[in-house]
């Protein structure tokens, strides 16, 4: 048995964290602070689990974590 009593947030509750959330069915949805979590379409009132931050539109992913390419060395010949 788990010591963890916290609950997952349920559909109508405020968001408190940025992040991308999950429903019980897969859907996954990016929310940020003070948003309300949604109802499902199907299940209807559904409890959500954070699986990750969301990243900052100003913030640089130094990681690459979005597969962005990376950028390429050109030679300019020889000196």
């Amino acid at each position: 048995m788990s010591k963890d009593k916290t609950m997952d947030p349920m559909s109508h509750e405020t968001v408190e964290t940025d992040g991308i959330y999950a429903d019980e069915a897969g859907r996954e949805v990016t929310l940020k602070r003070g948003d309300k979590f949604p109802a499902d379409l199907v299940l209807g009132e559904t409890t959500w689990e954070m699986k990750g931050f969301s990243l900052n539109e100003a913030e640089i992913d130094h990681q690459q974590k979005e597969n962005t390419p990376p950028r390429l060395h050109v030679k300019t010949g020889d000196r």
